[in-house]
């Protein structure tokens, strides 16, 4: 008797939502979605998870432009047959596969219910005609107390409108607005900020720039926290369909962690469970005059260095679970280490319900009037470093050009009037942290061209009309820069196209384009690499010509007006700052006959 195999087809699960779903780059850490990691939680033979979170995505639109019309948003850039993104998820779909959708935090200020509500029930139709399966979730809190027991409820009626809009169209629904409350109220606001949200310094983090107070994003140990919480709904969910995926996950292994003695510290992480190959954070913050001593293993050894070497604190340790269950201690002095005495077993029972931190309390989601309640980062318009935007590293439809005047430097980079054209620039963060973006434009139009600077994240940047096409003007934004590569890509969000892209500049220094060679710079008075082109040089406020014939020195401002202009002999230099008559930020463009040798921006002081 011959018996064929039985073959197994995995599923898939796609994740679609927002920045508090999407993979971020490493660069970022400890900043990480919620679908992230989520494959470690089920068995690959079984299902394949796919994280299509892009960030500062709404479902029903990507904005507003001044005549009220919304641009697009995730179901027509990522989702629909033919998306303008070129990877449409719903021509990937195959019947049994997973569809989780979680959106809005972005809708509250780019788009409405009713669009939101309509492109639901589009993007629902599309998975069921593929024969997949639909599930909406409503989207997170940000870490925002009202009290000890109340968790505001920032997002207007979206939590509610998704809930809804399951029950309309008989989708299952998992409402991670409230489990994710009932989770902030019983670890307490002095956990959700140090654990859950991303909450990081450079002390802690060796990627970071600057200090992170972000209530809305979540860091590591949060996002697999709120990954975990879906995996439970799944399992207990009264939707067979749902409810089968908990067939589909991987073993999971409990973490105990102790402190000795009790009581030394003001924060630790607590007890959790994890999948084998998900990296696990652990953390504590010690009371005032409590001497750490380290973190020590089950066996009672003290553990060697983090998992992760960006991680710079005493405090944190990180690894790789294992096959098998464990348990830490944070030591402080005067404790010892607690061997752990269980078998490592998987777990065979999980939690359905989230707890609250009082029995008798009683949730009621509040809905403020004005909306959600944003932190914002203050615009820095020092700019230490401009790039010319003429010739991107990748682009859409768009040309290089030079037809009008003002332009900085070798020209500028005309997008095609529509909503799919893009100009990509790669470019070199020396460390995580906030950044303001400046972008250098010209828009001869009759309104705002917005558009899209997406940097791991949209942010969507007002352009104003500059009164004509050799006009020019500086728009800025403040964005979440990563450590190390990155690419930005500045792409037009309706049919009008974006503006003409002259150049882009940052606030901070040590930002450099990769395609120009990244190489360390510790001058503190030049915003560009020195460059020695054809005999001449630009050091700082310094421009020197060495054994060529003279040239001529143009230095324009930023509004591309010609502020000065000088003739320079041979073997002589000329100080930028006897040429123009305040400091600030210039373009310094040497040619001799027709040739350009340096086109660069200095900074005067």
């Amino acid at each position: 008797m011959v018996v064929a195999p039985l073959t197994w087809s995995a599923v898939t699960i796609y994740m679609c939502g927002d920045s508090t779903m999407q993979d971020w780059n490493e660069g970022y850490y400890p900043k990480q979605g919620q679908g992230q990691d989520f494959h470690f939680w089920f068995d690959p033979t079984k299902a394949t998870v796919v994280n299509r979170g892009q960030g500062g995505m709404s479902l029903g639109g990507g904005g507003l432009d001044k005549k009220g019309n919304t641009a697009v948003g995730y179901y027509d850039m990522f989702f629909k047959k033919g998306c303008s993104n070129g990877n449409c998820i719903a021509e990937k779909l195959k019947a049994g596969d997973y569809v989780v959708i979680q959106f809005g935090i972005n809708d509250v200020n780019y788009s409405t219910e009713d669009f939101f509500a309509s492109n639901m029930k589009k993007m629902v139709s599309d998975v069921r005609a593929k024969g997949a399966y639909p599930i909406i979730m409503s989207p997170i809190r940000r870490k925002y107390y009202d009290s000890p027991t109340q968790i505001h409820n920032s997002y207007r009626g979206y939590p509610a409108l998704n809930k809804s809009l399951a029950e309309e169209l008989n989708v299952p629904f998992i409402d991670m607005s409230e489990m994710v409350a009932n989770y902030m109220i019983s670890v307490g606001e002095r956990y959700a900020e140090q654990y859950v949200f991303n909450y990081a310094t450079k002390s802690e983090y060796s990627n970071l720039g600057s200090d992170q107070t972000d209530a809305v994003h979540l860091q590591m140990n949060g996002a697999n926290a709120f990954g975990r919480i879906i995996t439970e709904q799944m399992r207990a969910h009264t939707d067979p369909i749902v409810k089968k995926l908990g067939d589909y996950m991987a073993p999971m292994y409990q973490v105990s962690v102790k402190v000795s003695p009790e009581g030394a510290a003001e924060a630790t992480s607590i007890n959790a469970y994890y999948p084998q190959g998900m990296t696990v954070m652990l953390k504590t913050i010690p009371k005032e005059g409590k001497k750490f001593l380290g973190w020590y293993d089950g066996n009672g050894n003290k553990v060697g260095a983090p998992s992760r070497s960006n991680v710079k604190s005493p405090y944190i340790h990180t690894f790789v679970m294992g096959s098998a269950s464990t348990q830490f201690t944070a030591v402080y002095e005067g404790g010892t280490a607690q061997k752990y005495t269980g078998d490592g077993a998987a777990l065979t029972a999980f939690p359905t319900t989230t707890p609250k931190s009082l029995d008798d309390v009683t949730f009621v989601p509040f809905t403020p009037i004005g909306g959600s309640t944003q932190d914002t980062v203050k615009i820095d318009k020092d700019i230490k470093k401009f790039f010319d935007a003429s010739t991107p590293d990748t682009a859409g439809i768009g040309w290089t050009q030079n037809e009008w005047t003002g332009f900085t430097g070798e020209g500028y980079y005309n997008l095609d009037n529509t909503n799919a054209s893009f100009a990509a620039y790669k470019v070199k963060f020396p460390g995580a942290g906030y950044v303001t973006l400046a972008v250098r434009y010209a828009n001869g139009g009759s309104s705002d061209r917005m558009f899209n600077a997406y940097l791991d994240h949209d942010y969507l940047v007002s352009a104003p009309p500059t009164g004509g096409w050799d006009k020019w003007d500086t728009a800025y934004v403040v964005m979440d820069a990563p450590q190390g590569e990155a690419e930005l890509k500045i792409m037009s969000l309706t049919s009008d196209g974006a503006p003409n892209l002259d150049a882009f500049g940052f606030s901070i220094d040590g930002v450099c384009r990769v395609s120009e060679g990244c190489t360390e710079d510790t001058s503190t008075t030049i915003l560009n690499k020195v460059r020695d082109v054809t005999g001449f040089a630009l050091h700082g406020e310094m421009l020197r010509l060495v054994g060529t014939e003279r040239a001529h020195v143009n230095v324009f401002d930023m509004g591309g007006r010609l502020v000065a202009k000088r003739i320079v002999e041979n073997a002589s230099e000329v100080s930028l700052a006897t040429m123009v008559k305040s400091a600030g930020l210039y373009r310094v463009v040497v040619r001799q006959g027709s040739a350009k040798f340096i086109a660069n921006y200095a900074k005067v002081k």
